[in-house]
């Protein structure tokens, strides 16, 4: 399966040719408006992020410090015509993984999102420790305790790691239906009461003693042991 690649640009022009040089190896979805981009993270799952500094309203470094509050684990590549070393130093330490001055060769382009790619599966292949023995390996979408695998749907992984990965955040149920299912589902919000419940089910079978998905009452659900 391809990696899927977002791309934010403001330039018709320059998406049109980062899609044309990356179509061939990566999965592409280009966007020119930075709250698009935003939304397009919190509704669906990418491997990597190009993305542009210099754009209208919220420029690519205001996007990348508010998506490292929420997505701490997602690649990013800046591409930009600032060369100067401080740019790049800026740029690097707010986050991204790569700084690519424009113009570029696209064989370098396209070799130094693989190299990211590289570093940051490795990096998510390793197993993160969450409460009472419970463990979840991002990259294989598996959880185990105990030594023992937890069998989970995709929709109940994809639930888990929501909320994991962001420990004490309430989030209400319609934000979860649009993070889990996607912007344009239409379902009802108490499709995710009746996950959350298969969920909970299945991790207490497992030997977790505490509830460690919890109900905000009249809002939603968080990660946290009570």
């Amino acid at each position: 399966m391809k990696a899927s690649v977002l791309i934010v640009d403001d330039e018709t022009r320059m998406l049109e040719l980062l899609s044309m040089i990356l179509e061939p190896e990566f999965s592409v979805t280009v966007t020119s408006c930075s709250r698009e981009a935003l939304h397009l993270f919190r509704s669906r799952s990418f491997d990597l992020c190009l993305l542009d500094i210099m754009m209208p309203g919220m420029e690519g470094r205001e996007l990348l410090r508010q998506l490292r509050k929420e997505q701490t684990d997602l690649p990013v590549i800046f591409l930009s015509a600032r060369s100067d070393l401080e740019d790049r130093v800026e740029g690097l330490e707010l986050g991204a993984d790569d700084y690519i001055t424009k113009p570029f060769e696209p064989m370098e382009l396209v070799a130094r999102i693989h190299a990211v790619l590289r570093r940051t599966r490795k990096r998510g292949q390793k197993q993160e420790g969450l409460a009472n023995g419970l463990h979840i390996d991002w990259a294989r979408r598996e959880v185990w305790h105990g030594g023992e695998e937890i069998k989970l749907t995709p929709i109940e992984f994809d639930l888990l790691r929501t909320l994991a990965q962001h420990p004490k955040q309430a989030f209400p149920r319609e934000q979860l239906l649009e993070k889990v299912w996607g912007f344009d589902y239409y379902g009802d919000a108490r499709t995710v009461d009746t996950h959350i419940k298969n969920l909970r089910t299945k991790l207490r079978q497992a030997g977790l003693r505490e509830e460690v998905i919890q109900t905000v009452w009249g809002f939603g659900y968080k990660w946290g042991v009570m």
